[in-house]
């Protein structure tokens, strides 16, 4: 079929009647079920760890849903682990990880490698009864890595570690020598762990590094106690260059005075700063600032925590996770966690409830380490016992009420060869998914289709092309689970298949029995939205015609009605050549509409506008002829028109993707 990773449906429709035809698209999930996403803040109860027995100082999501967790602690779930453990998606400890004796001392830092290795630093000089100053490397199953570290280690704690996408590890801390090479406070290794002379700060931070983040570009953010850098006035963050030396363009002169504890990036190029402060430059700013790219204060955002915050996390939709000592934020009870809008008001969409309360150890309530966990999801590390009434020790795992693509629909005329309807999704994370698909003709004469395809089949394909499922006539099997999601077909022969899918590529095909022609719509809806997975990309292929016959592909975005999803749609039409397409739509535009009919944006060539954007994503069309959009949605109803320019003809692909 010449169908792409995760195909889209092509949907043709009248464009002077384009109220019409979002009605169509929009019709069957609007008219029947919905499904309420779970509220932001809220416990997600399939992941119930015992929890450990004294702090987590970080928490690592892993993309296949397991969560490393790390600090002072000597037990997890109730079982000996020293130091380090890592759960399963449910809470359960994962058995296939072993650190054996672990490390002898407390662990401050964590980063998950792509190979799924794990750099750990702290305050340890043994791991597992090798020796190891302050720094190691471990294995997927635990054990360490012999092939990564040098002879003398680092000489003092570490605090801080970050990843370049090169592979090369940035170490911040309070230290004199790495390997008994010069680094005050902040030092790059090689992959092996060896130290990276072409890496060298100078004098350095003189003070602690608490926290490292590394911008798209490659500057190097740093924050901490200091108030100097290789000789300059730094107060609390600074940024260096890919040498090392420090960074003249980002100038926050005496800055926060010290002190901070966490750094987040936002998407606009703005930097996040929490930590134990009371002013910017000057400027009275409680716990938490932002600054701009050039070190300058952002005089709008001025949030009040009545405590220290020691963590943060950006989402993509520019919401800011907030974690700490603090019980108040902006007059709101907040007990150590809460979620800021992007203008640093509180956001109430966001309800921790009672919040974090209790202590196993002398030490105070607080949370240490937030991290976001793909498919809607948010990980907290710290001291606790407690989190809104619910008995947890030291982590936790909740819903962050992210925006997610529920359905897509895409109506055309249906004819045979490369031409029929092809629906496809992409679904990623760590559990099965169930999703309803539906291929729809005979009802769509009731809103006017004068040709709908009378009698359609439709057949569900994995990314192989392997066979999945089929059907006919939708009663034929299924019906009373399909009548249960509150979806079925209002015409005996149109189609449904109700399925739970692993993580994967899939295809569905919609086309007429006995090789039929007519006006098809094929819709694909998420119908379980509380598992640890989500569909991520929705597309629809189809035959792009000229007046009546436009390609509509129509999505619904699901989620709390102020919490917008970053959603890349595109159009694509020469790149489909290579996979054997052979009259591809040769120069595709692109326009996207609201649920009223509004114009959100248009394109043509995707690099006319936000070409830097859209490159960001690493989802830029492959061909300067097609178009792309990025734009940022609020839950509701979205339309996607694809013509040919100058009335071209051609099969295209329009493609929705969740930028999570």
């Amino acid at each position: 079929m010449g169908a792409l990773n995760a195909t889209i449906v092509v949907v043709n429709s009248a464009r002077s009647r384009l109220l019409g035809a979002a009605g169509v698209v929009f019709l069957f999930l609007g008219a029947t079920a919905t499904y309420a996403a779970p509220a932001a803040g809220q416990i997600d109860s399939t992941f119930a760890p015992l929890g450990t027995d004294n702090t987590i100082n970080v928490v690592v999501p892993q993309p296949d849903g397991k969560v490393i967790v790390a600090g002072r602690f000597a037990t997890a779930n109730g079982l000996p682990l020293n130091r380090i453990a890592r759960f399963n998606n449910d809470g359960s400890l994962d058995g296939s990880f072993n650190p054996g004796a672990g490390p002898d001392g407390d662990i401050f830092a964590a980063v998950l490698q792509p190979d799924q290795r794990i750099i750990v630093a702290g305050r340890f000089t043994m791991f597992n009864g090798f020796p190891h100053n302050r720094i190691a490397r471990l294995n997927p199953d635990g054990s360490v890595d012999s092939s990564f570290g040098f002879t003398n280690g680092i000489n003092n704690t570490p605090f801080a570690l970050a990843l370049q996408s090169d592979g090369r590890i940035l170490v911040g801390g309070q230290f004199t020598a790495v390997d008994l090479v010069q680094r005050f406070n902040l030092a790059r290794l090689n992959s092996d762990g060896t130290v990276d002379l072409t890496f060298d700060p100078g004098n350095g931070p003189n003070d602690t590094v608490n926290a490292i983040a590394i911008q798209p570009d490659g500057g190097i953010l740093i924050g901490g106690n200091f108030v100097a850098v290789n000789g300059f006035a730094r107060g609390g963050i600074a940024r260096v260059l890919g040498d090392g030396s420090l960074d003249p363009t980002f100038d926050p002169g005496v800055g926060t005075g010290g002190n901070v504890f966490a750094l987040a990036l936002q998407l606009n190029g703005q930097i996040v700063i929490g930590g134990r402060f009371v002013q910017y430059a000057g400027i009275n700013r409680t716990f938490i600032a932002r600054v701009n790219g050039d070190g300058s204060l952002d005089l709008g955002f001025n949030p009040v925590p009545d405590n220290w915050v020691q963590a943060l996390a950006s989402q993509a939709n520019g919401l800011i996770l907030v974690g700490g000592f603090f019980t108040d934020i902006n007059g709101f009870a907040r007990n150590r966690v809460a979620r800021l809008n992007n203008d640093g008001s509180v956001d109430g969409s966001f309800d921790p409830g009672s919040g974090f309360l209790g202590s196993l150890t002398n030490d105070a309530t607080q949370v240490r380490s937030i991290a976001l966990q793909r498919f809607d999801r948010v990980v907290a590390g710290g001291v606790f016992t407690s989190y809104n009434g619910a008995p947890l020790d030291n982590v936790v795992r909740l819903f962050a009420g992210a925006a997610a693509l529920q359905n897509i629909s895409a109506r055309a005329h249906i004819f045979i060869g490369e031409r029929v309807l092809i629906g496809g999704f992409i679904l990623e994370g760590a559990e099965n998914k169930k999703v309803l698909i539906r291929g729809i003709g005979p009802s769509l004469a009731a809103f006017g289709i004068a040709a709908p395809l009378a009698d359609p089949t439709l057949e569900l394909r994995d990314h192989t092309g392997a066979l999945i499922a089929s059907n006919d006539n939708w009663k034929d099997t299924q019906q009373s689970a399909i009548i249960g999601t509150g979806l079925p077909p209002t015409n005996d022969l149109e189609s449904a298949i109700l399925v739970s899918l692993a993580p994967g590529a899939y295809t569905a095909l919609l086309q007429g029995k006995g090789m039929s022609t007519g006006t098809g719509l094929v819709e694909i809806y998420d119908v379980d939205q509380s598992v640890n997975a989500e569909l991520t990309n929705l597309s629809a292929r189809g035959f792009v015609g000229v007046g009546d016959n436009v390609l509509i592909g129509g999505t619904i975005i699901r989620g709390f009605f102020s919490t917008p999803a970053r959603i890349l749609v595109r159009a694509i039409g020469p790149t489909l050549i290579p996979p054997g397409v052979t009259m591809p739509l040769l120069d595709p535009t692109l326009s996207l509409f609201d649920a009223n009919g509004n114009v959100i944006a248009t394109n043509d060539n995707w690099r006319d506008s936000q070409q830097a954007e859209i490159i960001a994503t690493g989802l830029a069309p492959g061909d300067n002829r097609e178009s792309a959009i990025l734009a940022l949605l609020l839950p509701g109803s979205y339309t996607a028109i694809v013509a040919g320019k100058g009335s071209a003809t051609g099969v295209a692909l329009v493609e929705f993707y969740n930028l999570l």
